[in-house]
């Protein structure tokens, strides 16, 4: 529902603190001029330029993770979770943090109760996300630029990665590979399957500090990793006396020709298996392509925009999770371009895939994958 349709079932008290915080000149005795004051307030564009300014960084953060949610409708549940993510502090205090933020959006105007017979249901207006969107991006711009002169040279790895799931299995359909002892294929099998992908990654010594981002990833490069799990959940191979195997759906799986649906199965699964370790991965897969449409962004300044919102794992760093967890399988996935300029500083750019199906695609809803 828009805005419009929301108010006129709104309760009258929330009206009012809408009102109070946009300081709405307007007899508060009558619900039609409410209304009609808050409609005028809440489009206008000065007003939510000055909403987007006044905003804290912890809000700011708060205001992202709501908007950049394409869920119209969300649980009391879901909002918590997402002040949450905000939040540092100890676990009863963080509640009523939590709660505050919620409070703090619903007079704004950002959040409304539904009109269900459900309780505990809270909606967002659909034409307020894109204005107010907009106003944090003109914000953001005003403070950071874009390079509208990209790199002379760039990497677009595009579908990439589904073609090397297929050189993967037919690889395997010669024969099993046998594994070490510790469940990885031997650097000698790696050689020989690196040389067939499309991107070259180099082997990994046995790192057990390497977890948190797959099955094997303290034995796999970064890449081949998320490929090999992907084959791995969708039983197109299985580990089986010490070595690994095409199974029959992996035979299958190769007499069927690309599709894109297949590529938007690997985003999804690289999301749901990332997002334990990084709870914020769907704001900052939504993020970075809104910030880098248009021109190139160089990595400092997505450093300097993102790093308050990302919280370390264990031996990742924030900066670690921006780079190599992020945007780094971005570009792996296709969904953002990679170059440096003349001074060799990073760049980036958002691809056709990131500006098309992912911002129909709300990683939000998605449930985390454990693979064991």
């Amino acid at each position: 529902m828009n805005l419009a349709e929301i108010l006129v079932y709104t309760d009258i008290r929330q009206l009012h603190q809408i009102a109070n915080h946009y300081g709405c000149e307007c007899n508060p005795h009558s619900k039609n001029e409410l209304i009609t004051s808050l409609l005028s307030s809440l489009r206008h564009r000065q007003t939510i330029t000055q909403e987007v300014e006044q905003l804290s960084k912890e809000e700011t953060h708060f205001f992202l993770l709501l908007l950049l949610d394409k869920r119209t409708v969300m649980s009391l549940e879901d909002l918590l979770a997402k002040a949450g993510i905000v939040l540092e502090s100890s676990k009863e205090k963080r509640q009523e943090e939590a709660r505050r933020y919620i409070a703090a959006a619903m007079k704004r105007g950002w959040i409304f109760p539904a009109k269900s017979k459900t309780v505990g249901q809270y909606q967002i207006p659909l034409d307020i996300r894109e204005p107010y969107l907009h106003g944090w991006l003109e914000k953001w711009r005003t403070e950071y630029e874009l390079h509208a002169n990209g790199p002379d040279a760039y990497r677009d790895e595009g579908t990439a990665l589904c073609d090397d799931i297929m050189q993967f299995l037919q690889f395997l359909q010669q024969e099993p590979v046998p594994l070490t002892a510790e469940g990885g294929m031997y650097k000698r099998h790696q050689h020989q399957l690196f040389q067939f992908l499309h991107v070259k990654e180099e082997t990994l010594q046995p790192q057990k500090w390497r977890f948190g981002y797959g099955l094997h990833f303290d034995l796999y490069p970064d890449r081949f990793s998320l490929l090999y799990d992907f084959c791995y959940y969708h039983r197109w191979i299985e580990e089986s006396g010490a070595k690994v195997a095409l199974t029959e759906a992996g035979y299958e799986r190769l007499q069927h020709s690309y599709e894109d649906q297949h590529y938007h199965d690997l985003i999804r699964f690289w999301m749901r298996l990332y997002k334990r370790a990084i709870p914020n991965l769907p704001m900052l897969v939504q993020l970075i392509p809104l910030i880098a449409s248009g021109g190139w962004v160089s990595q400092q300044t997505l450093m300097d925009t993102l790093l308050p919102w990302i919280k370390e794992f264990y031996y990742d760093s924030p900066a670690d999770i921006l780079v190599n967890r992020v945007c780094k399988m971005m570009v792996h996935l296709g969904l953002l371009r990679v170059g440096q300029d003349d001074n060799g500083q990073w760049l980036y750019t958002a691809t056709y895939a990131s500006q098309t199906w992912l911002r129909k695609y709300n990683g939000f809803t998605e449930t985390t994958i454990l693979l064991k």
